[in-house]
């Protein structure tokens, strides 16, 4: 078994992974092999190469929400964008005592302004359905689009129920039936995997440019891990119906490094890619160092502490503004 785990949950578990990244990374990644990444989730190990974001799929669905939230529109469309790499491990036959880490670096996006509410043409979504821009004061379709998000809605309802009841799973008195023990397994399995997720992100750079300037941002790396009460890293195994304060805590630390907000002349950044150093920048906000720790309570009532505590420790914070 699969640190305890039934083939059954186990199976379920992978199940649910590879939807997960089918409905986020497959819908828009445009060189995606569906069949390997099949093959990765049932190993464990998914690393992905040199991603290219597909550019319509992510901009449609940015004009799609557009039109159904026009409060909410994306100023920017997306012009290019790509991944080095994304890792996913997930160590199946040790869940109960090893995290699960996602690992991403060299993200790269390019964007520039725009008004998707303006548009004067016909796209088609993601459904394949043909859709008429706003200019049109009722779309034909527009009650069947309207339908569809709610049925999208109604789905990721059920989705984030599933996973508070799985969540929430172990808090039912003990029994001696087999479902009821399967069930509260499973939702142990489920917490323990949350908790303990690490996530490791580095290189990132999102520019956006036109109008004879640009801007972005910047960041180094970032880190999400899981510690014990002294700030080292740890793998934690906890319950929900726990009376002790001291065993309710959950603790995390953020880490952040080389995050910054530049601007820049277009003539400088005509040719800037992922790999850009940065050399020529005028910072808006200068690259910093950014450290929080985290301390949760799973208590209902906390009277003599916080439910939620944070330490953030910030080195220096500098903001330029000049004019020409």
């Amino acid at each position: 078994g699969c640190g305890g785990a039934t083939q059954t949950e186990v199976t379920m578990a992978k199940k649910a992974i590879l939807e997960v990244l089918e409905s986020t990374i497959g819908r828009y990644v445009s060189n995606l092999d569906a069949e390997s990444l099949n093959v990765a989730v049932w190993s464990g190990k998914i690393e992905l190469q040199s991603l290219q974001l597909d550019i319509d799929a992510v901009n449609n669905e940015l004009s799609r929400r557009a039109h159904e939230a026009p409060n909410l529109a994306s100023p920017f469309r997306v012009c290019a964008g790509q991944f080095d790499s994304v890792q996913l491990d997930v160590p199946w036959a040790r869940l109960s005592s090893r995290p699960v880490i996602f690992r991403a670096k060299g993200l790269y996006v390019h964007t520039e302004p725009h008004d998707f509410l303006s548009e004067d043409r016909t796209y088609a979504n993601r459904w394949g359905t043909k859709v008429k821009s706003k200019k049109d004061k009722r779309p034909k379709n527009v009650d069947g689009e309207r339908q569809q998000s709610i049925a999208r809605a109604e789905e990721s309802r059920k989705r984030a129920s599933a996973v508070r009841m799985a969540w929430d799973g172990d808090e039912e008195e003990d029994g001696n039936d087999k479902a009821t023990d399967s069930s509260t397994f499973t939702s142990r399995l489920v917490r323990r995997i949350i908790e303990n997720l690490q996530v490791e992100v580095n290189d990132v750079h999102i520019a956006v440019k036109g109008y004879g300037c640009a801007a972005g941002l910047i960041l180094g790396s970032l880190s999400l891990s899981t510690t014990d009460s002294s700030g080292n890293r740890t793998f934690v195994d906890r319950k929900t119906n726990v009376k002790n304060p001291a065993s309710s805590f959950l603790f995390k630390e953020l880490r952040i490094s080389g995050l910054g907000i530049y601007l820049q002349h277009d003539r400088v950044t005509q040719n800037t890619t992922r790999g850009s150093t940065m050399q020529n920048a005028e910072y808006l906000l200068e690259p910093l160092s950014f450290q929080a720790r985290l301390r949760q309570s799973d208590l209902d009532r906390c009277v003599d502490f916080p439910k939620y505590l944070i330490h953030s420790k910030l080195s220096s914070l500098s903001i330029q503004l000049t004019r020409d």
